[in-house]
């Protein structure tokens, strides 16, 4: 499966953050993230934030802003945006 599929996948439990862990472990050349890391003290930049923010909106299918990211850079609070963003019917994102 390449990246541009636009295969879906049901999101369990935990699937948001597996999924925004890689695009944030990918884009920052990291092994892994935790809740409290902050995306600019780890080197992001603004617009690698921007790549971000496009590709977890292009995943979940909802609205990510980069300048939420700006004003609160930490991985656990936009696992938390794009979890309230999800709408609660849908329960499907795109291959990531």
């Amino acid at each position: 499966m390449t990246e541009g599929d636009a295969v879906e996948d049901d999101l369990g439990p935990g699937a948001v953050r597996g999924r925004l862990a890689e695009i944030w472990c990918g884009a920052l050349a990291m092994d892994r993230v935790e809740d409290a890391t902050d995306f600019f003290a780890v080197g992001g930049r603004s617009l690698l934030a921007v790549q971000v923010t496009a590709r977890a909106a292009d995943v979940f299918g909802v609205e990510v802003s980069s300048s939420d990211l700006a004003v609160d850079a930490s991985f656990g609070s936009m696992v938390e945006r794009v979890t309230r963003a999800l709408p609660s019917t849908t329960g499907r994102a795109r291959a990531a």
